[in-house]
């Protein structure tokens, strides 16, 4: 059937047939005839003789790849979205699926810090975890987290975190982990103090890690972080395990403070969500925890978030110790217990 359309004398009125009605309706482009006349070559068609037909061409290869879809959906019902349609939904899932396994991955490496302060010094203790009657008579002090970095059992969190217990002169102060090992048996041992570096807000506890192996993360590298790119922070707001907030980098080479008052220079800002801070030893949030790239790899110490005034409330301005910084530090500490700069 020959189909056309009346062209007025100030406007045009395009009659299209139902199939390619149907096909508008779909979002779908068509190509229809072009009103330019032969002798009207485009500019950029550079005056060659060929150029209208091979246009004509593609116009045609164009529009019956367009038809071929449309037919392929409407003589098969069944399907419930336009294949083009479904295609940008499996996409949507490629990214979910991505986030997912990110999280499984790096989850059982991360711990949760309980800080608690015993009611009387033990007369006996195990070494290994503290016992039932003393963790009944205990008050938390705060809660925090922190990520495995070997599989001997050292821990990397937040100076402030483990203060406390760092500064203890009592023995009364405990460090209570919670983690599970590479076969997702959860555990609890009592973490023991190796080092810290105030400087940096860096700490570094063991657990005995006998008959259980651990997982430890990932390390990647903060010296090519690019502002905009995706990232995500994993930890234990308020007492809520193995949470993941995600964000992008929003700036680089920030400066905060440390919990000696003294500048860290270079730290990371994010969206991404910590419920972290100095105010009292009490705020429960990510502090510890680990920051990861796309891929998986700890690029960050999560420390630290501006609140709103008054209201306790994150502002979305948050901050993390880059790993480069830690990959400096924590080898030290370990080693030797105290900062590189205390030891001379």
């Amino acid at each position: 059937m020959h189909h056309s359309f009346t062209r007025g004398k100030s406007s045009s009125l395009l009659i299209l047939p139902p199939h390619r009605a149907a096909m508008a309706k779909l979002g779908l482009a068509m190509c229809v005839k072009s009103s330019i006349p032969l002798h009207h070559t485009p500019s950029y068609c550079l005056n060659s003789g060929n150029a209208t037909a091979v246009t004509r061409r593609k116009s045609l290869i164009f529009t019956t790849t367009f038809l071929a879809t449309y037919l392929h959906w409407h003589q098969n019902p069944n399907l419930s979205t336009p294949p083009a349609i479904a295609q940008q939904f499996d996409d949507l899932d490629q990214e979910e699926t991505r986030v997912v396994q990110i999280f499984q991955e790096t989850s059982p490496s991360v711990v949760y810090i309980k800080d608690i302060e015993l009611a009387e010094i033990p007369k006996s203790s195990s070494g290994n975890n503290i016992g039932e009657d003393e963790d009944d008579n205990a008050k938390v002090e705060g809660t925090g987290s922190g990520f495995i970095w070997d599989k001997f059992g050292h821990i990397v969190t937040n100076y402030h975190v483990v203060s406390k217990l760092a500064t203890d002169t009592s023995g009364l102060q405990r460090c209570k982990v919670y983690l599970v090992d590479s076969g997702g048996k959860s555990i609890t041992r009592e973490g023991k103090i190796v080092g810290f570096d105030p400087d940096y807000d860096l700490a570094v506890l063991k657990v005995d890690a006998v008959g259980n192996e651990l997982k430890p993360v990932a390390i990647g590298t903060s010296s090519a972080l690019q502002v905009g790119q995706s990232c995500f922070a994993i930890g234990n707001p308020y007492g809520y395990e193995n949470t993941l907030t995600t964000g992008v980098i929003s700036g680089l080479g920030r400066e905060i403070p440390s919990p000696n008052g003294r500048a860290i220079r270079g730290a990371i800002q994010t969206d991404a969500a910590i419920n972290a801070g100095y105010v009292s030893s009490t705020t429960a949030g990510n502090s510890g925890g680990p920051l990861i790239n796309s891929y998986g790899h700890v690029i960050g110490v999560n420390t630290a978030t501006f609140t709103r005034r008054g209201s306790g409330m994150s502002s979305g301005v948050n901050f993390a110790i880059p790993i480069d910084t830690a990959l400096r530090v924590v080898p030290t500490l370990i080693v030797y217990g105290t900062p590189y700069s205390n030891r001379y």
